[in-house]
């Protein structure tokens, strides 16, 4: 045959899982995933409700497990497909994989694929095939080179020194350039994986030329050439990498042997058959044949053709020389009891060649590294029987090598003992006919070898098993002893591009990991192996995932050691958890679990094949069931039943368990719970400090949990807070003149008097006498504060206003920050959309935005000028509120309250002011009218106390 040049492969496969059959609409649309074609992979519009079963193909797994659960057909997955490769999702949730000898497709610059297409046409002044593996381009004719090939920044170029080439014939993949020498036609074929050439030497004048008995190419290019030790060539790129091989170079003639053309059973009747004849692409089966030298010397690569085959005057005219540069991206080789480089085409040949007598083998190469770690379900070689000797059925059988890979360049001869015939491994036989010449008196067609069986299955599941990445088989024409190899009926031959392995497969499951249990129903503290539950019946949880995903069952078992033969004491065999993988599988023990005890679990998943994954890790869970309890509550400030510290006053709460005790759980009254980690040893202990911001009855509540969750009783400590002396600061500002303000509350040591500043004045009031305001500079102000302001407190005073349309705020009561006021009671004209109203208000920070109440004037008016109303401001620390009164009449306390929310802790330390409040550093919106009858109260005291206070 001639010779081929082309690429090796570089292959790079993904690893593979299998889904679970789920809705497609979900897989396909949900995920923004399409099913694709084939030709080419565009995508195909999908349905919601429905799929299209017509379509075999689709972008990937998901959706390729999709099509095939709603179809119940096999669907290859395009993301997976290579140029030997195809994957195919099946309906029941296993995956096949087909791997082929020879390149089956090409994968175009777009993305898609197409079925390789050899045939030549003109395109762009060159000759180039329609779809291969190899970018080669062939003369148009002329100067230039014959044949040109590129990849990956390496170029090669083969040309004709002997003068311009003619305009070539095209004959299918091959382009044939007539004349190149006197009787000579140069032939250079397309072939899947790159090109062959050789020349036509037409009659024995046309060989008496010296030009033919050295034919001289000139190579070009970056690649570098050189020999190897079989006789062919090695083509590196610049890198030094391999990048195509060739193997040695050939001659043969077109002889017809009329005593075996016929190649059929002498006991038969009938014409014999033709014998197929021999072409420049390869020999015929009676060809005589001769090897041929190859000389490198720089650029020129000159070969040197048999001179006695071509002196013979037997041979048989015309006579092929094909140069050396071919290779084989194909996955196979050949081997005959002679070592000869006698070329087999694309043939697998296996017998005794009916020609010379030699015995042949062939063996095939496939990428089985998707198959590591896979369970191995079905597994078959098939092949295409082209021809055999005999008319009846022979036999052939399959054999495992003794080594993986074959090692000739791939296309190309094994020395005859690379590969004995082993003793062991012999996987199946076959026996067929396949005579379409009509030598046996009807067309016997082209017949399909299938080699599968348990010894197959599992010699595959064995290299499966051995994370192999190459799986090598070889074709005799012997049986299981290896004998009648030499039967001369048993000659047959096969296509190498139709030679495939076909392996069904699956994963088994990954061994589940257990999960924490759920602190919402049965632990707490210790929720991970080694966990503690509080519940005899817990539930437990393992991670359940596959390797090609579908649904798991999954078995839990608990025993009472961590070992496969201690006590099963539950367990779900019988009725095992199905979950969609990956997902959580979920068991609840049923019963038998003891208070005390300490158990071991593990869980185990099954998927749809029934295959069985490892073992989870042994979990460890002990069970409590038995509540802690607390064993006392003390408080030097606040004992049990007893007047303690008066309010405010921070107290020390000590409580005491057992030593089951995790943590505390303690409340005041109705208040929010506070959990504490409990420390100590023996008794467990915590220490909880509270102050008390209302005097009376209260109750410290206090539960003790442990790690399991179990909460025991409340325990009560119910104490007494002494009420706070009723200290308060008050200016009756009934003085008929001075600078002075008595301040006449109960304060003792502490009282505040307060210092007149600017237009204020004494004049008769609401009870007695009142200070007096234009709103011009005047002011009552303390030499420092009276409240603290980070407390609870109350304000109020009897006013009456002037002149409400003076300014927008008019300031009763106030205390001084460094920058503002800390609270104001005050009037509002913005409040009641405009239309005023009395506030009180409260700064989160100094000269931060205030938050104010405000009555609304429904029960006793809006405010107006001339009458007198009295106020009163609340800051209940406790309730987190502000709250303003407005009381108008001192028989019935009648009147309005407003309220809202109010949280800030800052402490305003400046002077407590009558008659104005302070803004941006500076004393600002002043009181116009009187102020009677000041109060400030370091509590919250309560509407009735303020309306008591207010008519004394």
């Amino acid at each position: 045959m001639a010779r081929q040049l082309l690429f090796r492969p570089d292959l790079n496969r993904s690893g593979r899982s299998r889904w679970l059959p789920v809705a497609l609409a979900a897989a396909l649309l949900g995920s923004g995933l399409a099913v694709v074609s084939d030709e080419p992979e565009a995508a195909l519009a999908g349905q919601a409700s429905s799929a299209d079963c017509s379509i075999r193909q689709a972008a990937d797994e998901m959706a390729a497990a999709a099509l095939a659960a709603e179809c119940g057909v096999s669907v290859e997955v395009l993301s997976e497909r290579t140029e030997h490769e195809q994957v195919v999702v099946d309906p029941a949730g296993t995956q096949t994989l087909t791997v082929a000898a020879v390149p089956q497709r090409v994968r175009r610059t777009d993305g898609s694929w197409a079925a390789i297409d050899p045939n030549l046409s003109v395109k762009g002044g060159a000759v180039v095939p329609a779809a291969t593996l190899a970018d080669v381009r062939f003369s148009a004719g002329g100067s230039g080179p014959l044949a040109t090939w590129q990849a990956s920044g390496s170029s090669f170029t083969l040309s004709w020194p002997l003068g311009a080439l003619p305009v070539p014939r095209l004959k299918g993949a091959t382009a044939v350039y007539d004349g190149v020498l006197p009787g000579v036609n140069l032939h250079v074929t397309a072939l899947p994986e790159g090109f062959s050439h050789s020349v036509e030497i037409l009659n024995s004048a046309a060989a008496a030329n010296p030009a033919v008995r050295q034919l001289r190419y000139a190579l070009g290019g970056n690649t570098q050439v050189e020999r190897d030790a079989e006789g062919g060539l090695r083509l590196l790129d610049p890198a030094g990498e391999l990048v195509a091989v060739s193997h040695a170079a050939s001659m043969w003639d077109s002889s017809l042997d009329p005593s075996i053309a016929g190649e059929f059973d002498p006991a038969r009747a009938g014409p014999p058959a033709q014998a197929e004849p021999a072409t420049a692409a390869e020999p015929g089966a009676t060809s005589q044949h001769a090897d041929v030298t190859v000389k490198l010397a720089g650029a020129d690569l000159t070969v040197l053709a048999d001179e006695s085959m071509l002196d013979d005057p037997a041979v048989t005219w015309p006579v092929f020389i094909d140069p050396p540069f071919n290779g084989l991206r194909s996955k196979w080789a050949y081997a005959n009891s002679a070592n000869k480089n006698w070329d087999v085409g694309n043939r697998a040949w296996v017998g005794r060649n009916p020609y010379d007598g030699v015995r042949y083998r062939s063996f095939f190469d496939f990428n089985v590294s998707a198959l590591r770690g896979t369970q191995i379900l079905a597994a078959k070689v098939t092949m295409k029987l082209d021809h055999s000797w005999s008319c009846d059925p022979t036999w052939v059988h399959l054999y495992r090598t003794n080594t993986d890979g074959i090692t000739s360049s791939s296309g190309g001869r094994m020395a005859w003992s690379t590969r004995p015939l082993p003793s062991s491994h012999w996987l199946d036989s076959w026996e067929g006919r396949a005579n379409e010449a009509g030598g046996c008196g009807s067309v016997q067609p082209d017949a399909d070898a299938v080699f599968e069986g348990t010894t197959l299955k599992n010699n595959v599941q064995a290299r499966a098993t051995a994370n192999a990445t190459t799986y090598t088989v070889g074709l005799c024409a012997c049986n299981s002893s290896g004998e009648y190899e030499s039967t001369q009926d048993r000659w047959k031959k096969f296509y190498t591009d139709k030679t495939y392995l076909v392996v069904t497969y699956d994963k088994k499951p990954n061994p589940p990991v257990g999960q924490a249990f759920l602190t919402t129903t049965d632990c707490h503290k210790a929720c991970t192996s080694p966990a503690v539950v509080r519940t005899t019946t817990p539930t437990l949880r393992a991670n359940v995932s596959d390797p090609y995903n579908g649904n798991l069952r999954t078995t839990f078992e608990v025993r009472a050691s961590a070992s496969a033969t201690a006590t099963l004491v539950a367990g779900n065999a019988a009725a095992p958890v199905t979950t969609a993988a990956p997902g959580t599988a979920t068991w609840r023990v049923p019963s038998g679990l003891a208070n005390g005890s300490t158990y071991y679990w593990r869980a185990q998943s099954k998927d749809e094949n029934n295959l069985v994954g490892d073992w989870s890790a042994w979990q460890t869970v002990s069970v409590d069931t038995s509540p802690p309890a607390v064993s006392s509550v003390s408080s030097s400030q606040y004992p049990l039943r007893a007047w303690g510290a008066v309010v405010g006053t921070s107290g020390t709460f000590v409580a005491n368990g057992g030593s089951d005790v995790a943590e505390f759980t303690w409340w005041v009254d109705s208040g929010s719970a506070t959990t504490v980690p409990a420390t100590g040893t023996s008794p467990k202990t915590i220490s909880v400090a509270h102050t008390p911001t209302t005097d009376m009855v209260h109750t410290l509540n206090v539960v003790a949990k442990d790690v399991a969750g179990n909460a025991g009783p409340t325990y009560a400590h119910q104490f007494w807070v002494s009420p706070l002396p009723n200290k308060y600061a008050r200016w009756k500002l009934d003085e008929l003149s001075g600078v002075a303000a008595a301040d006449s509350g109960s304060g003792g040591s502490a009282l505040s008097p307060g210092t007149l500043a600017g237009s204020v004045s004494f004049t008769p009031g609401y009870l007695g006498n009142a200070a007096s305001f234009t709103g011009t500079g005047g002011q009552i102000t303390t030499s420092g504060p009276v409240l603290d302001t980070t407390k609870s407190f109350t304000v109020m005073a009897w006013v009456r206003a002037s002149d409400l349309a003076a300014h927008d705020y008019q300031i009763v009561l106030s205390q001084d920050g460094t920058t503002a006021s800390r609270f104001q009671l005050m009037y509002n004209k913005d409040a009641n959309g405009g239309a005023g109203g009395w506030c009180f208000a409260m700064r989160p920070t100094d000269g931060g935005d205030s938050t104010s109440a405000c009555t609304d004037g429904a029960s006793w008016g809006l405010p107006a000028a001339g009458n007198w109303v009295h106020l009163a401001g609340v800051y209940d620390v406790a309730a987190g509120k502000i709250r303003a009164y407005v009381m108008g009449d001192p028989l019935s306390c009648g009147g309005e309250i407003a309220e809202t929310a109010f949280t800030g802790t800052w402490s305003a330390t400046g002077s407590f002011a009558i008659g104005r409040g302070l803004s941006s550093g500076t004393a600002a919106n002043r009181w116009r009218g009187e102020i009677d009858d000041v109060y400030a109260f370091q509590r919250t005291l309560s509407a009735w106390e303020i309306c008591q206070q207010a008519v004394q």
